[in-house]
């Protein structure tokens, strides 16, 4: 449309009125080939050289400002898709373990030792603290093996360091989502996305607070969330004991803190 033009656009301008036609429907090649004009783009001079030549004036450099913004929304896409779906040759786990609680560390320290080299993702924010529920518990003294107690990180602790010990692969990252619709299934957390033959779920469980004041200070310390856990405790003993809650689990505790 622009009369100083002539009859057949020179190269660049072709190119970028390619790049604007094609939008998002560029291919890898096609951002190579937008990268090289974009880094022409940048060499002030030539720009300039190049416009006055062709008497095109501001246009060139609207069309190199557009094409920076394909260009960036291209590479953009395409680093999304990378991280999101795992190459066709990308290795398969034997098995993905989801969660650090006693339940997953066993199921780690148990596969490991199968030699099935078990990768296992222990958490982050989601879900609660990596180690579970034990890592809120001040003395554990009714796990086997600790005749003068232990403490709940400390367990967990030692949990982790036998399960590295035998070949885990732990990762503190936590799991976004999880496909079951295809084989080998995949899982995606924070940081990478795997493929797996087999998942094990140990998310275990998280305690219902009551969002009470200074409940966070005394939590492990007067206010508890398992009677056969810590029912024998002595700071319990001789003292008057509520049970919050009306439901077959509150009627069980209370059935228990009777005996």
């Amino acid at each position: 449309t622009n009369p100083h033009l002539s009859p057949q656009p020179p190269p660049l301008l072709a190119l970028c009125a390619m790049v604007r036609r094609r939008g998002s429907a560029c291919t890898a090649a096609g951002v190579l080939v937008m990268s090289l004009l974009w880094a022409s783009c940048e060499v002030g001079s030539a720009t300039s050289l190049m416009a006055s030549r062709l008497r095109v004036g501001s246009s060139v450099s609207r069309r190199c400002t557009q094409l920076k913004g394909l260009v960036q929304t291209k590479r953009t896409a395409i680093r999304t898709s990378a991280q999101s779906s795992p190459s066709s040759d990308s290795p398969v786990e034997n098995i993905v373990i989801i969660g650090s609680g006693p339940a997953g560390y066993t199921a780690a320290i148990y596969a490991a030792r199968a030699n099935l080299k078990p990768l296992v993702f222990e958490g982050l924010r989601m879900g609660g603290t990596p180690g579970g529920q034990l890592m809120t518990t001040t003395e554990v003294e009714n796990f086997p093996g600790f005749p003068e107690g232990i403490t709940g990180p400390a367990l967990m602790d030692r949990m982790k360091a036998q399960a590295a010990r035998w070949g885990a692969q732990l990762i503190t990252e936590d799991v976004l989502q999880v496909d079951l619709s295809q084989r080998p299934f995949v899982v995606q957390s924070d940081e990478m996305t795997v493929k797996t033959n087999s998942i094990i779920l140990a998310t275990g469980a998280t305690a219902k607070r009551l969002g009470i004041p200074r409940e966070d200070e005394f939590w492990s310390r007067g206010i508890s969330a398992c009677a056969i856990c810590d029912g024998a405790s002595p700071i319990f003993k001789n003292k008057p004991v509520a049970v919050v809650g009306g439901g077959d689990t509150a009627v069980e505790e209370a059935i228990y803190l009777t005996k």
